[in-house]
């Protein structure tokens, strides 16, 4: 999948200074009472940028800013908008067939996980908007508690080729013609194992 647009943003979050609260105690009681989750049960929270795309759609990532909230039942991915809450898709650690990355687990990059529908981008931040490493290890161990495979490099490729196409449209610059062209895209897929996942 193409996860430049996930770097981008991560700059421009940083750049930005786009910060949401989570770490004072009245930010936490909040995010509890919002989502509906008890105390006990968060292991961590981290700024992180996200996005899932359904298997067969355009592999390209427009990647959402929230909260990523680890719990010991899964992974609220949170938005926040207006002084509130809001939990836009929750991972469980049950539904996930298999993660990857594109170079190792300890590299400041993406990390990925793979359901029988979608897959999930995973950006997590740190409070000065850089990669947040140990939150990234966490939802690594949360997700694939179960043996799970965490797919390196080539092996976690999850793009490729689609037989569809789809149709560009606009203005020729400089000029009131408009135009439409039709143009092959890359699709995304799953690239678990066979043994554990759908969707090939």
């Amino acid at each position: 999948m193409r996860i430049k647009p996930l770097l981008c943003l991560l700059s421009s979050c940083t750049l930005a200074a786009c910060a949401i609260p989570y770490q004072t105690p009245e930010a936490r009681h909040q995010i509890e009472r919002e989502l509906g989750v008890d105390a006990n049960d968060i292991v961590s929270i981290s700024e992180t940028n996200f996005c899932a795309l359904r298997y067969g759609d355009e592999a390209v990532c427009h990647a959402k800013i929230g909260l990523g909230v680890l719990t010991r039942k899964g992974l609220v991915l949170t938005l926040y908008s207006g002084g509130h809450y809001r939990a836009d898709l929750t991972l469980r650690s049950e539904d996930v067939l298999c993660g990857s990355t594109a170079t190792s687990r300890e590299t400041p990059e993406p990390v990925n996980m793979y359901t029988r529908e979608y897959a999930v981008v995973l950006l997590p931040l740190n409070e000065q908007g850089k990669w947040n490493g140990s939150m990234h290890a966490q939802i690594i161990d949360y997700m694939l508690p179960n043996g799970q495979p965490l797919l390196i490099g080539a092996d976690g490729k999850s793009s490729r080729p689609s037989d569809k196409s789809k149709v560009v449209a606009g203005m020729v610059p400089g000029t009131k013609i408009p135009y439409a062209t039709t143009l092959g895209y890359m699709e995304q897929f799953n690239p678990c194992p066979t043994t554990t996942g759908e969707g090939h």
